[in-house]
């Protein structure tokens, strides 16, 4: 009897690892042009980890409430890029190297206050705002760099210690050439 029940069991476990096997399935729904989830070469912009860099001059800004903002279009904010990315502002001032970016948004002292320089987008454009915390209007600051990118959802799974305020962990990840 015991022999039976050893057998039995043996024979239910390798039938259960045995598995069944049919024809192959269907395959899957073409995914996105050219998407290679990472640097944008071959796909559509703003899915793949697309940038764009700019140029704010003092000209580029102005007075809004207490706020003093500067547009620009950018092409790399798409409908889909939207949908499927997280948008990232760097900037970079003359006091910085020439590899060195700072993330949106950032505060940092002015004079007795601080200032809070932030950013908004929508499909085709990027709004840069400055704000003083004591409800002065800034003055509109000096010539900078700015750099707009689309970091794909997808990667942020693919890496989940991926820390986006990192620009150079960015420009790793997504192959950015400065």
């Amino acid at each position: 009897m015991k022999t039976l029940r050893i057998t039995l069991f043996a024979a239910l476990v390798a039938a259960f690892f045995t598995g069944c096997v049919g024809p192959e399935g269907p395959t899957g729904p073409q995914g996105p042009a050219g998407y290679d989830g990472l640097n944008g070469t071959n796909g559509a912009p703003g899915v793949n980890g697309s940038y764009q860099t700019g140029i704010s001059n003092p000209a580029d800004w102005s007075v809004s409430g207490s706020f003093l903002i500067a547009g620009y279009n950018v092409a790399v904010v798409t409908a889909n890029a939207d949908a499927n990315g997280v948008v990232m502002v760097y900037f970079q001032t003359s006091g910085m190297g020439a590899t060195q970016w700072a993330p949106l948004p950032d505060t940092y002292p002015v004079g007795a206050a601080e200032q809070t320089f932030t950013f908004n987008y929508d499909v085709g454009v990027v709004t840069l705002q400055l704000q003083n915390s004591d409800g002065t209007t800034p003055a509109a600051p000096p010539t900078f760099n700015f750099k707009v990118v689309v970091i794909p959802t997808a990667i942020l799974k693919q890496h989940p210690g991926f820390n986006v305020k990192d620009y150079s962990m960015v420009k790793q990840l997504l192959r950015i050439n400065d």
